[in-house]
């Protein structure tokens, strides 16, 4: 709430009229009123004595004690996503700057709302792009002081990967050596308790969760090898890992769109044209697989929040801006067979 609703709603609450709130203040009713309209402000003098008066303290009176359940920071944080996709990035993060400030004290939200910012600060054509990040990492290093030990370490993940990304790699290092290796994970315990307790509808759905955690791990574990063998132009053991990697695809359900990336991430590293334009199209083709696991039996106990409800052809559309934006690929869109998927003939 703002001031003026909290004034309005602590002196109804206490049973008070304006003209009695006015004059425990030796001020004017229709100073009290104006307060509440939000036409103006108490001053700063009049606060300790008012929040008496309302029988709060001035943190609450200030509105710095609001909790944000789970759901309204997902829907705050989704509301950024949808402001930068429509009006773009510089009112995305006014918009983030503004929640922050009204709900100083929710590190969910802070973190959040820096993790939504960051992503969609790769797009290549945002403008001074380090204006952002220094904000950005003025709210991680908050958050990383936090008393909540697990949200600080994910800020902390956070900072030590932008400072990595600056090549500060002195200070990614300090960061990165504050997070505490003990993590003891409880799922399981959880998931045998409810199998004991005959409530097997739950234990599967905790087993599957990991399933798919250590699935996804494996992954992008696979894919980082991948990426350092590219780096050290060692094709060769690159290929081995892909080939890997498309099992663990296989395996987990993952959608054939996947494989036709590692495909085409080998290809464009050798400068194959051929070979990457054909996976190029296959991976347009099977865009929509790019969710299969979704519905997989492996991970049909699993509740999973996100709109389940896209079309192909928005799937598509995903892949062909992605392409249109990747300039790894640009040696690649003169071809007239690429210009026709992306529509730029």
């Amino acid at each position: 709430m703002k001031i003026n609703e909290v004034i309005r709603y602590y002196r109804k609450k206490e049973s008070l009229t304006q003209e009695q709130m006015a004059n425990y203040l030796n001020i004017s009713a229709p100073a009290v009123n104006k307060w509440e309209n939000g036409i103006s402000y108490p001053d700063i003098t009049l606060l300790p004595s008012l929040a008496r008066v309302l029988k709060i303290d001035i943190n609450t009176l200030l509105g710095f004690n609001k909790e944000l359940t789970d759901i309204e920071v997902k829907s705050f944080i989704k509301e950024i996503g949808e402001i930068i996709s429509k009006e773009g990035f510089k009112k995305g993060f006014e918009r983030g700057c503004d929640l922050i400030k009204e709900y100083p004290n929710c590190d969910e939200l802070r973190i959040g709302i820096s993790t939504v910012l960051r992503i969609y600060l790769l797009e290549p054509n945002i403008e001074e792009k380090y204006k952002y990040e220094i904000k950005i990492i003025e709210w991680l290093e908050l958050v990383a002081s936090s008393n909540k030990e697990n949200i600080a370490s994910m800020a902390r993940l956070d900072l030590s990967a932008m400072y990595r990304e600056k090549k500060e790699y002195k200070k990614a290092q300090e960061i990165l050596d504050k997070i505490p290796e003990i993590d003891i994970d409880k799922k399981f315990q959880q998931a045998l308790l409810f199998e004991s307790s005959g409530d097997y509808d739950k234990a599967y759905a905790i087993y599957e969760s990991k399933l798919w955690k250590s699935s996804h791990e494996v992954f992008a574990t696979l894919s980082f090898i991948i990426n350092l063998l590219y780096k050290e132009n060692k094709f060769s053991e690159a290929e081995e890992y892909v080939e890997f990697c498309k099992k663990v695809i296989e395996v987990f359900d993952f959608g054939s769109y996947y494989k036709y990336q590692l495909d085409l991430s080998l290809a464009r590293e050798k400068k194959d044209k051929e070979k990457s334009i054909e996976m190029i199209i296959k991976m347009v083709n099977e865009a929509s697989s790019m969710d299969n696991a979704m519905n997989s039996k492996l991970y049909k106990n699993m509740k999973f929040n996100v709109n389940s409800s896209i079309s192909k052809d928005k799937y598509e559309r995903i892949v062909k801006e992605a392409i249109k934006k990747d300039k790894t690929l640009d040696f690649i869109k003169n071809d007239s067979r690429i210009k026709f998927l992306l529509g730029q003939d």
